[in-house]
């Protein structure tokens, strides 16, 4: 198991935990941003790794496109709470964005790690 994928579980967990103990709107505000900042972040590493191993050269660009695509992912969502009623009413705005951002930082530095292990490794051949 990668260090992506161990910190990411250990993330999962925590949120559970506050998610539950929350309950309400809060509790499902932090479950949602949690995953959905994980699956946006592992997505963006899992390509950041492909093009690491094919066209290293490309990695700075791969990491701003990475930016890019979580801050559209940012900008989709607040459109979701302007736009659907439902939408705030099930999830609390505040939770929901710093379990987001706690995600992105504990995925995204775990994932930065390997992918430079996986570029040493690369170098070394």
């Amino acid at each position: 198991m990668t260090l992506t994928t161990l910190s990411t579980l250990a993330g999962l967990a925590a949120a559970l935990a506050l998610a539950a103990a929350l309950g309400g709107a809060e509790g499902t505000g932090v479950l949602a941003g949690f995953l959905a900042g994980a699956a946006v972040t592992g997505a963006c590493l899992l390509r950041q790794r492909r093009v690491l191993r094919a066209a290293p050269s490309r990695a700075l660009r791969s990491m701003i496109e990475g930016f890019l695509v979580k801050l559209g992912a940012v900008v989709v969502v607040v459109l979701a709470f302007v736009l659907f009623p439902v939408v705030r009413e099930l999830l609390d705005v505040r939770s929901f964005f710093l379990a987001f951002a706690g995600s992105i930082l504990l995925v995204l530095f775990a994932g930065t790690y390997d992918n430079a292990r996986v570029l040493r490794e690369r170098r070394a051949e």
